[in-house]
């Protein structure tokens, strides 16, 4: 059904379009199909980690800063995540090449949530490709001190690589 002006200004009622050599209102009376909406989809996992290696992360980066801030924790994780994908390697042989803790204690939620953060959703506390961090109320560091400072998050200073070139 249609409604629409006549040349004489009346309004009509049809089945029928209303003839094309008419310059009037068409108005149809059923609505107009509406978009699909589409669902939205999961972000892909930026790095996919096995049980295993999950484990491990979660229970350096309880070890590195379980006390600290969520920022702190994901900022470990950052790290961990950077230096895994810059070297090639698993996190747990990251974690070995960078001379992470040897501790490991059972990781809280908080920490597996920070985890999740950043090798699950991809999040990132800063944009740098940090992968050096310590604690200077614990040790000094003129290795890590001699890299690009980036930020300070806690009791932990974190460092991006220094280019040799």
């Amino acid at each position: 059904m249609a409604i629409f002006t006549t040349p004489a200004g009346s309004k009509q009622e049809t089945d029928l379009l209303p003839p094309t050599n008419i310059v009037g209102a068409y108005i149809p009376d059923t609505p107009a199909p509406t978009a699909e909406t589409v669902e939205p989809t999961e972000p892909a996992v930026r790095y996919p980690l096995t049980d295993a290696e999950r484990d491990v992360v979660e229970r350096v980066v309880m070890a590195e800063a379980g006390g600290e801030s969520f920022e702190g924790q994901m900022l470990v994780a950052q790290c961990i995540l950077n230096a895994a994908e810059k070297r090639g390697v698993e996190p747990s042989e990251a974690v070995a090449l960078y001379s992470y803790t040897k501790s490991r204690p059972d990781p809280t939620q908080r920490v597996k949530d920070a985890v999740a953060a950043v090798f699950d959703r991809g999040e990132t506390v800063v944009d740098e490709p940090i992968l050096y961090f310590y604690n200077p109320a614990l040790v000094t560091s003129d290795f890590h001190e001699s890299q690009i400072f980036v930020i300070e998050e806690g009791g932990h200073r974190f460092f991006a690589e220094r280019s040799t070139r």
